[in-house]
């Protein structure tokens, strides 16, 4: 029990440290590499059942599923979330994904929500390998709800990332959004008890 609670410790510490260094000094250069050791993941799937699209950014993430459907990732794509949920539909199929490989979930407004309403659809669908398709600061607190929500189903995770983003005034929001998720891991962990540790897809594993 002692080395789980040595490593909480450290954990919470590296958190409160970088959120209180960024909240009082701005964006120095090495948050962004701070923030990109901790939040991002990449665990890619060759060959899954679906692609799940998550909703609240419609520039990047569709392009990239529909580029992973073209691929032959996965022959269904799956679009959760309020919001967007019509603009990434319109991306998907701009994109060469047929509308009728296209389900949406237009009710959740959370990445726990996610989790939750895409269950049902997913087993519904019989699927059991999915891959996620997310920014890449959402990373690590999507793949760990989804795997700790639906434990009957394999979930791996690719990133993507709006062009503008390596702008300068691009790279400060980008930052601002992963201080953002720093304090939503902790908040996730203390009222959903979603961890932060995530289990990599074996073909992420072989790479």
């Amino acid at each position: 029990m002692k080395p789980l609670l040595r490593t909480l410790a450290f954990c919470a510490v590296t958190f409160a440290c970088v959120l209180l260094a960024a909240t009082l000094v701005g964006y120095p250069v090495w948050f962004s590499k701070v923030w990109r050791s901790l939040l991002v993941i990449e665990s890619p799937i060759s060959q899954a059942d679906a692609i799940l699209v998550l909703g609240g950014e419609s520039q990047a993430r569709p392009v990239a599923a529909a580029k992973l459907y073209r691929e032959g990732v996965a022959s269904k794509v799956f679009i959760i979330g309020t919001g967007d949920h019509e603009t990434n539909r319109r991306a998907l199929l701009s994109g060469g994904v047929p509308d009728d490989r296209i389900t949406i979930e237009r009710e959740s407004k959370s990445t726990m929500e996610n989790a939750n309403f895409a269950k049902p659809l997913l087993e519904a669908a019989g699927v059991r390998r999915v891959l996620l398709v997310t920014s890449s600061f959402h990373a690590r607190r999507a793949l760990a709800t989804f795997q700790q929500r639906i434990p009957g189903i394999e979930f791996g995770v690719t990133t993507s990332r709006i062009e503008w983003w390596d702008t300068p005034p691009g790279l400060n929001q980008e930052d601002e959004w992963a201080r953002i998720e720093m304090w939503k891991i902790p908040a996730y962990w203390i009222f959903h008890g979603i961890t932060p540790w995530v289990k990599k897809s074996p073909s992420a594993k072989d790479r």
